[in-house]
């Protein structure tokens, strides 16, 4: 069987975990005898494949279908399936035009905190506030304009790969039923992040407990939310990812100037340094507006973390009772959560050991890597 993995357009400039997923599960499927080659989708014109497999997110379905009219030429004699690494995306427009609005109702946006922008942030928790946003009205449910172009990539493909039953029944109810599918896990390295060396960080990070976020700076990470909610937190805040979007960072930057416990922020770094993080963590926060479920959750966990996590997503599926879950749209319940991650790390030891050995069981690329080679199958059967 021979495969053409075509990432999304920017995935060499812009890392993110769908980059992690795409190049793990490569090198298990090379592993299991399957040859795999990443490449733009011009390439499947130029040599024969039996598979082409799409790792551009079904958020973007503009880039989708530049990448579909590409294998035109060969579409009869391969089969496309796709990665869509998607969730209802409706609340995250109406939240990242909720946040300019609650960022500019003040000239000096660092001096915001949870108390005195309390009126903003309980209309926002509420969604009782409609955002106007290019013309349109927007609530918090409004479906987002890229619906339809959506549910055309979907019928132009054979298979989709979600990550998760969750995300599956998502995608059915919010767009329908279009093709074949089959449930591939999202996975973690197992080897990898349960050795990190919590003495193995920066020095100023070895003197007390921390709460680290890793994830790149995006409207879906929210980093500038996480921060604002967090702010008057005692213990020192750690973030660290690449920072993609400079609106947002900047508002972190302002928020980040004016606490009185320390924030820290790093780029990006490679995994082989990231675990030490993990390890020295005492809890980890991903409260997006949705993942499926969130590698750098997976990974914390593994390193035996704390983890926060949003509930507007499909993380429910991988972690069950070991996360402390959040309404990524309220900022006290981001601090609730954290706060509890916080105070019961030691108590909840054993539901993190539990979903710890899940993941191991569950959530491995070798396994991954499978589920996809029998969707392959299944998809060239049809």
């Amino acid at each position: 069987m021979r495969v053409l993995f075509v990432p999304r357009e920017d995935g060499n400039r812009v890392f993110g975990g769908d980059v992690v997923q795409m190049e793990a599960t490569a090198r298990e499927l090379r592993a299991l005898g399957v040859e795999v080659e990443i490449a733009p989708a011009q390439r499947a014109c130029e040599t024969a494949f039996d598979i082409v497999h799409l790792w551009t997110s079904l958020h973007l379905p503009d880039a989708l279908d530049r990448q579909l009219d590409l294998l035109a030429p060969v579409r009869e004699r391969v089969r496309v399936v796709l990665s869509p690494i998607w969730a209802p995306h409706h609340t995250l427009r109406w939240m990242h035009a909720a946040r300019r609005w609650l960022f500019e109702s003040t000239r000096d946006r660092g001096s915001l905190d949870i108390e005195n922008a309390r009126d903003i942030l309980e209309k926002i928790a509420r969604r009782s506030v409609d955002i106007t946003v290019d013309g349109t009205m927007l609530t918090a449910w409004t479906a987002h304009p890229s619906t339809a172009a959506c549910r055309g990539v979907l019928s132009r493909l054979d298979a989709i790969l979600p990550n998760s039953w969750m995300e599956l029944a998502a995608i059915f109810t919010y767009l329908g039923d279009f093709c074949d599918h089959a449930v591939v896990p999202n996975a973690v390295d197992a080897a990898l992040f349960s050795g990190g060396d919590p003495t193995a960080v920066p020095a100023e990070l070895r003197s007390a407990p921390f709460a680290l976020m890793s994830a790149r700076f995006d409207a879906r990470k929210q980093q500038d939310f996480v921060l604002l909610a967090l702010k008057h937190t005692e213990y020192p805040l750690v973030f660290v990812g690449d920072a993609t979007d400079p609106e947002i960072f900047a508002r972190f930057r302002d928020l980040g100037a004016r606490r009185k416990a320390p924030v820290y922020y790093y780029p990006a770094i490679p995994q082989q340094q990231l675990r030490h993080l993990y390890a020295a963590a005492r809890v980890h926060l991903l409260p997006s507006l949705f993942e499926s479920p969130g590698l750098s959750s997976l990974e914390a966990l593994l390193a035996d973390t704390a983890i926060v996590v949003g509930n507007l997503g499909f993380e429910s599926e991988y972690f069950g009772e070991a996360a402390y879950y959040c309404d990524p749209c309220d900022a006290w319940s981001i601090l609730r959560a954290t706060q509890r991650a916080w105070n019961r790390y030691e108590r909840d030891a054993a539901l993190r050991a539990s979903a710890r050995r899940r993941v191991l069981e569950a959530f491995t690329w070798p396994a991954a890597a499978q589920a996809t080679l029998h969707a392959y199958e299944r998809a060239l059967e049809a």
